[in-house]
């Protein structure tokens, strides 16, 4: 697949071309442009309301996939971990008890992990950020976000600007920062 800049994305919106781009049928483009276009998708929005937030909570315990999850909220009702660590001493078998216990335990490790999604909302309005100031040539997310990883534990940004110095005291200063974990001349953690 071949990346699009929001300009190309953009003007093959408002020409109504963008069905010609190999892959893309009219679902797809009516979901890209409602997606370029207000910044959000229904389809997804309805999606996420859908799912208990308990539910995907559970995806980061170890050897807990989707089908799993599914088969322990239909036959048990379990729908958070604190449900389903009840549940494990309740009766589990005792293999699967101690995967699960060992599961919960190991969620440490993950618990300051997010979702792709939530990490790109987070993140896409940064970058925009970012890109507004007159210095930036180049602003881009980084790390596990722009891999596309399933889950994100922090956001990493790479900057190219002409004057580094407004960019790190935008960064420190935006909306929401509410700890300077370091600062420096080319660097900044928030």
């Amino acid at each position: 697949m071949e990346a699009i800049e929001d300009a190309e994305l953009a003007r093959l919106i408002v020409e109504e071309k963008l069905g010609t781009i190999k892959g893309f049928g009219e679902a797809l483009v009516q979901k890209v442009t409602e997606l370029h276009t207000t910044g959000r998708l229904e389809f997804f929005e309805k999606l996420k309301a859908s799912v208990e937030p308990g539910l995907v909570e559970l995806l980061q315990i170890p050897g807990l996939g989707p089908k799993k999850i599914k088969a322990l909220h239909d036959k048990l009702g379990i729908a958070s971990i604190a449900a389903l660590s009840e549940a494990c001493a309740a009766g589990f078998g005792k293999k699967t008890q101690e995967k699960i216990v060992a599961g919960i335990k190991n969620r440490e490790a993950y618990g300051r992990r997010h979702l792709w999604w939530d990490a790109w909302e987070i993140a896409e309005p940064i970058v925009q950020g970012i890109r507004g100031l007159s210095a930036v040539r180049r602003a881009e997310a980084a790390g596990s976000l722009r891999r596309g990883m399933e889950t994100v534990g922090d956001l990493d940004f790479i900057v190219a600007a002409t004057d580094v110095a407004p960019v790190v005291e935008w960064f420190t200063t935006m909306a929401g920062v509410k700890e300077v974990t370091a600062k420096g001349e080319t660097k900044a953690s928030v």
